[in-house]
């Protein structure tokens, strides 16, 4: 066998050998930085997880507060409700008239209710008794004392629920952070 051949093949033998050599090691070397990715990944999603799961306890918490006051605000309303039935005494206490124009406010006139018809009210109050049946369908030509106590109460309490639930919201987004 020539030298030269021998040379060759013996050559070609190590280079072969520290190519191997070499792609075991950039396998290897591969495979570390594929675990390493895949161990990132799955602390990410861990994290995430836990993140939402915190949320969704923090958000079902605040939510069974609200409901909570929300309850607490009906019990009292009711207990309000039988204390002005006790303290009123349905009395005439805004005339038709007052109300066409009440009704003419924003956020108090119930949404489809027909304006009034147009023209002066007559002295003795027969189109406003006949406006105020159209309006609300009742008999009477005024509003009692406790209509409008109650109507009062009502309006107050549904303010006191839209406190409580822009509450919820704010310390939805700022009492606890999640991180």
């Amino acid at each position: 066998m020539p030298a030269w051949l021998l040379v060759t093949l013996v050559f070609t033998t190590g280079a072969a050998a520290g190519a191997q050599l070499v792609a075991w090691a950039k396998n290897a070397e591969l495979a570390e930085i594929h675990r390493q990715h895949a161990e990132r990944q799955e602390k990410i999603e861990r994290e995430a997880r836990e993140r939402l799961q915190r949320a969704q306890a923090r958000g079902d918490t605040l939510t069974i507060q609200l409901a909570v006051a929300n309850a607490a605000a009906d019990t009292l309303r009711e207990e309000l409700d039988d204390a002005l039935s006790k303290v009123t005494t349905g009395r005439p206490c805004l005339d038709g008239a007052a109300l066409r124009v009440l009704d003419r406010a924003p956020g108090i006139a119930a949404p489809g209710v027909p304006a009034a018809a147009g023209g002066a009210a007559a002295a003795d109050g027969a189109d406003v008794a006949a406006d105020s049946a159209q309006r609300d369908g009742a008999e009477g030509a005024a509003a009692s004392d406790t209509d409008v106590a109650r109507w009062a109460l009502g309006a107050a309490g549904e303010y006191a629920e839209c406190v409580r639930r822009l509450d919820a919201l704010i310390d939805w987004h700022t009492t606890t952070p999640l991180p």
